[in-house]
C-alpha cells in the first residue's frame, strides 16, 4: 500500500470526502476563521524561534580567532572564507528558516546581533531520552513556549537506527521492530501535540529523511540483503506514526506546517541530475571518511574525489548534505509563509 493511500484511509472521514468545490468551501471557512471576510491573512511573525530535534537541525558552537560564535553544522561546512562567519555559507534547513525572520542563532552570530533563535535539538537525541529527548528539550526553553513562539523539530533518525541495531543483534524480529517504530512516531506525535501545540506555539513539522536511501543502508546491505528495504519500512512507520497521531480535532494549518524531508529525499533519489550537480551520488557519503570522525569536521576540504557541496545527496552515512538542506529549507519558509498561522 503505498504512503498517500494509507494517510488517506486514516484521515478523519470528513476530510477525505472534500473534493472540488467543496474543497474551495472549506478553505474559505479556514480563511475566515482566521481573520474573516476578504482581508489577506497576515503571516505569523514570532518573537523568537525555538529549534528541536537531534543533530541535524543543530550548530555546534565554535568561536573565530576574534571571539565570534562561528560553529559547524552536521552537514558538509565551508570554512574557505578568510572572513568571519563561515558558518552563514551552505545552511542548514534550520538557518533558513531562522533567515525568514530575519532571526540569527547564538552558534552562528558573527555580527553580535540580538539572537532570537535558539537551538534546543540535542545530538543524538531520540523521542524519549530522559536527558537529551523532546520532553526534555521543550523544558529546557526559556520561560516555556507560547504563541509568540515558532517552533521547528526534526526527530526519528536515531530512533530508528535504534530499533534496527536491535533486529540486527537479534533481539528482534522485523514485525517487532515495526511495532516500536510506530510506537515511537505515535509518542513523537504525542509530544508535539502535548508539549508543542498545546501551549499555542506555532509549528514546522519535518518528517525524518528515508535512512533506506542512505549511504549507511548501501553499506548494511553489503552484509545483510533486506538492510534498505527494512530501514526504508522503519522511517516509513515512524513517519506515518507522526503524521496521523498529531490531533486533527485540535490542530490544523492554524497551528502548524508539515515539511516533508522524506519525499525532497525520494524525489532526489529518483532523479538526482535533476537537483545535483555531477557526479549527482545520491546514495554516496560526501565526506571522507579517512578524513572525518566527526560529523562537524566535514568541509569543503575534506570531500571525496569529484565531490562538491552539491553534487551528494548525503554528507556522510546518515547526515543530509547542502543541498537537501537548501531543498528541505525552502520547502519549510513555504509552510511558514502560506500556512494561516
Amino acid at each position: 500500500m503505498s504512503l498517500s493511500r494509507d494517510l488517506t484511509r486514516r484521515l478523519p472521514h470528513w476530510l477525505t470526502r472534500v473534493r472540488g468545490a467543496g474543497a474551495l468551501a472549506v478553505a474559505a471557512a479556514l480563511v475566515a476563521g482566521c481573520g474573516g471576510g476578504t482581508s489577506q491573512v497576515e503571516s505569523f511573525k514570532p518573537d523568537r524561534l525555538v529549534v528541536l530535534g537531534d543533530e541535524s537541525s543543530m550548530i555546534a558552537d565554535a568561536t573565530d580567532t576574534g571571539g565570534k560564535h562561528d560553529g559547524h553544522k552536521y552537514s558538509i561546512n565551508d570554512r574557505s572564507s578568510t572572513s568571519t562567519g563561515k558558518c552563514l555559507s551552505l545552511p542548514t534547513f534550520a538557518q533558513s528558516v531562522a533567515s525568514l525572520y530575519g532571526f540569527v542563532f547564538k552558534e552562528c552570530n558573527p555580527t553580535d546581533a540580538t539572537v532570537k533563535a535558539f537551538i534546543l535539538a540535542k545530538e543524538n537525541a531520540t523521542v524519549e531520552d530522559p536527558a537529551a529527548g523532546l520532553r526534555q528539550q521543550v523544558a529546557e526553553v526559556s520561560g516555556g513556549l507560547s504563541r509568540r513562539d515558532m517552533v521547528t523539530m526534526m526527530i526519528g533518525v536515531h530512533d530508528v537506527l535504534a530499533v534496527y541495531a536491535q533486529v540486527k543483534g537479534g533481539l528482534m524480529g522485523e514485525a517487532g521492530a515495526r511495532a516500536e517504530a510506530k510506537r515511537r512516531g505515535k509518542a513523537a506525535a504525542e509530544r508535539v501535540n502535548n508539549d508543542i501545540l498545546k501551549t499555542g506555539a506555532r509549528a514546522l513539522i519535518f518528517t525524518m529523511p528515508d535512512l533506506g536511501l542512505s549511504p549507511y543502508a548501501v553499506s548494511e546491505q553489503l552484509s545483510r540483503p533486506n538492510a534498505k528495504a527494512l530501514l526504508s519500512q522503519l522511517t516509513y512507520d515512524f513517519n506515518a506514526e507522526l503524521r496521523t497521531n498529531i490531533d486533527a480535532t485540535a490542530y490544523d494549518g492554524r497551528n502548524y506546517g508539515l515539511v516533508l524531508v522524506d519525499d525532497v529525499v525520494a524525489a532526489v533519489y529518483k532523479l538526482p541530475s535533476g537537483y545535483l550537480a555531477s557526479p549527482a551520488s545520491p546514495d554516496v557519503a560526501a565526506c571522507d571518511a579517512a578524513q572525518v570522525t566527526v560529523a562537524t569536521q566535514c568541509t569543503l576540504s575534506t570531500l571525496v574525489s569529484g565531490a562538491s557541496s552539491t553534487s551528494h545527496l548525503w554528507a556522510d552515512s546518515i547526515h543530509l548534505g547542502p543541498q537537501a538542506h537548501s531543498l528541505i529549507g525552502s520547502q519549510a519558509q513555504s509552510r511558514a509563509l502560506n500556512n494561516p498561522f
